[in-house]
């Protein structure tokens, strides 16, 4: 039972959560073509936030590939925050 509930945690694992979360409404608020309404503006900045959020927990951490990931969410908060930001005051 216990190796069972070790894959179930190993494929839940909450390091991945933004994989799944933030970075794919990331990536279609920025390939969308229109202009930002009030919503998707205040969605677009909470996910980036969310990024930053999880990238500095996990850049806390002592394992490397918590850090490497913590750098990743970092980077692509950093990129959806600039192109964002190049969006919306174009």
């Amino acid at each position: 039972m216990s190796e069972q509930k070790k894959k179930w945690d190993d494929r839940l694992n909450p390091l991945y959560f933004p994989l799944f979360t933030a970075i794919p409404v990331e990536i279609w608020l920025t390939l969308k073509s229109s202009s930002f309404s009030g919503v998707e503006a205040t969605l677009y900045i909470i996910g980036v936030l969310f990024l930053i959020f999880a990238g500095a927990v996990e850049t806390d951490s002592e394992e490397g590939k918590h850090r490497a990931i913590g750098y990743i969410y970092l980077l692509s908060a950093l990129t959806f925050g600039s192109i964002g930001l190049f969006k919306w005051l174009t």
